[in-house]
């Protein structure tokens, strides 16, 4: 098993400077850990890589901190209805799109009825939005928002960046792809350009005037320039750090961020993302997989906390369950579900009919018990999953795929588990890869990668996200999750941290809700 702290390479990322300060202000280098960006469009995105540009160049009608805490944003103040069916917003009057059109309740609505619209193709936000129904304006800065059913959870909806508004006139102007590859937001940067696979580029809003309460700079940023650089490589982001050419580094691997932070000329933090952990759904509609038991056996195998500190060396813990730890009505009872059983996952393969056979790998019907995961994130765990496996007999074959590959893979149910997580601050986000109606399909992508399909499990969750009272909304989760866990849907691996190393020569670096995206607009030079 290879350790995730690999040896530095010499080859750096060739650029502009990562930091740099003039009349016009900071230029800031961030390199990013992936090089696979297909839209800038909120309303599309399922990618936490893509968040992390458009968290720069998006508001949103409620913002929401690195706690959680809610403030008001685009809208002014909100009335949500006495039988949470509706939510009443009174919109900022001042602000403009970066196209120069005026921000009003009509680019709310055209946002929202967008989103519900099939020919989009959102991938995000039309989960996120709910049992969303229809907008109403009632004047130029006011607009109510109506849902199918009871949504308690519908103003937390707003915080999210996949609904974020966008201007209508650009949408119109350059259609849904054009605005995809040059969107137009009213947050504090910019589009400017996009060499995709090596950079985006981003600009000062110079017209910028409503930051919500919580930031600590006010106006324009101090930041005059983002150069978002995409180095897929780790080494290679860390040594373009150290040698000055980036500023920001995500996914600083934890034996560099031990030493970048006692060096004095860095500075580190790290959180644990809330959503779906770094997780392998399994594939119940075909294969091994199909048999219960074989899942349940799998799940056993595989000793989690072990892994967690071979390869994470105590940055990041075993996950346990279908959200993370810091998600909203995390249920503490998954941790009491598969704990590393040799002897329990033996057991469970002979009940479901798999010997042991020649060379260490269980048969079935002169068949082996073979797995095909094709893995796009973490090569390191992928591997040490394959060897945890076959000491139970499982013969797993990992293949690190691009996103092409893994995405017609998906299309046309070609595989037995995948990676996956999810980065959203609430525990709605099962719907996401658990309701049927998220079943991926050809031309249809979807991410229910399990294939799993069950109307008690859709009915908990309906029913969850339309919960009037907290106790009924913690049972309804507790009762989704410990469904999921039974069903042994997921092999939750480990809580996915975020892990930001950065040059002591800055200060305001902050995480937006769900600790993955990094804010930049108050970013400025740290005080002497």
């Amino acid at each position: 098993m290879r350790p995730i702290h690999w040896t530095i390479a010499f080859a750096l990322v060739a650029g502009t400077p990562a930091f740099a300060q003039d009349a016009e202000g900071l230029t800031v280098v961030f390199a990013e850990d992936s090089n696979s960006d297909t839209t800038f469009d909120p309303r599309v995105t399922q990618s936490r890589h893509e968040e992390q540009v458009i968290t720069q160049m998006f508001d949103q009608l409620v913002v929401a901190d690195s706690t959680a805490k809610i403030y008001p944003g685009l809208a002014k103040s909100w009335e949500v209805s006495d039988d949470q069916t509706s939510i009443t917003f009174a919109l900022r009057d001042d602000v403009t799109f970066h196209d120069g059109t005026p921000f009003n309740a009509e680019a709310v609505k055209f946002t929202l009825d967008s989103i519900k619209d099939p020919a989009l193709g959102s991938q995000g936000a039309v989960d996120i939005m709910g049992p969303y129904a229809s907008s109403e304006v009632l004047d130029e800065f006011t607009i109510k928002v109506t849902y199918e059913r009871p949504f308690p959870a519908g103003l937390g909806t707003f915080t999210e960046n996949e609904l974020s508004p966008v201007s209508p006139t650009a949408v119109k102007e350059k259609g849904d792809n054009g605005f995809a590859q040059a969107p137009v937001g009213t947050g504090p940067f910019k589009f400017v350009s996009w060499e995709k696979g090596r950079e985006v580029v981003l600009e000062r809003n110079e017209d910028y005037n409503w930051a919500p309460e919580f930031m600590d700079n006010k106006g324009p940023s101090k930041v005059a320039r983002i150069i978002h650089r995409y180095v897929p490589d780790a080494s290679t982001r860390v040594a373009a750090l150290e040698a000055g050419e980036v500023q920001i580094t995500d996914l600083t691997p934890p034996l560099d961020m031990q030493r970048l932070s006692n060096s004095g000329d860095f500075k580190t933090v790290v959180a644990v993302a809330s959503g779906v952990p770094f997780s392998a759904p399994l594939n119940t509609s075909k294969g091994p997989f199909a048999d219960t038991k074989v899942r349940q056996a799998f799940m056993h195998s595989i000793n989690r906390p072990a892994l967690a500190d071979s390869l994470f060396f105590g940055f990041a813990d075993a996950a346990y369950g279908p959200i993370s730890s810091a998600t909203p009505e995390y249920f503490e009872g998954v941790e009491a579900y598969y704990p590393y059983d040799p002897d329990k996952a033996a057991a469970l393969l002979d009940e479901a009919g798999w010997t042991m056979g020649s060379g260490g790998i269980r048969e079935k019907d002169g068949a082996p018990l073979s797995i095909y995961f094709p893995a796009l994130m973490e090569p390191e765990s992928a591997v040490a999953l394959q060897a945890e496996a076959r000491k139970a007999g499982f013969d797993v074959t990992v293949e690190n795929v691009l996103k092409q590959k893994q995405d017609e893979l998906i299309l046309n149910n070609e595989y037995d588990m995948l990676v996956l997580r999810w980065v959203l601050n609430d525990p709605a986000v099962m719907v996401i890869p658990y309701h049927s109606r998220n079943i991926p399909e050809p031309g249809t992508f979807k991410f229910n990668w399990s294939r799993y399909s069950n109307p008690e499990l859709d009915k908990l969750l309906t029913d969850a996200a339309a919960a009037t009272t907290p106790q009924a909304r913690e049972q309804l989760y507790a009762d989704a999750q410990k469904l999921i866990m039974e069903e042994a849907l997921v092999l939750p691996i480990h809580d996915q941290i975020q892990s930001i190393a950065y040059s002591a020569d800055l200060d305001g670096i902050r995480f937006a809700p769900g600790n993955w995206q990094v804010r930049l607009y108050d970013v400025r030079p740290a005080a002497d």
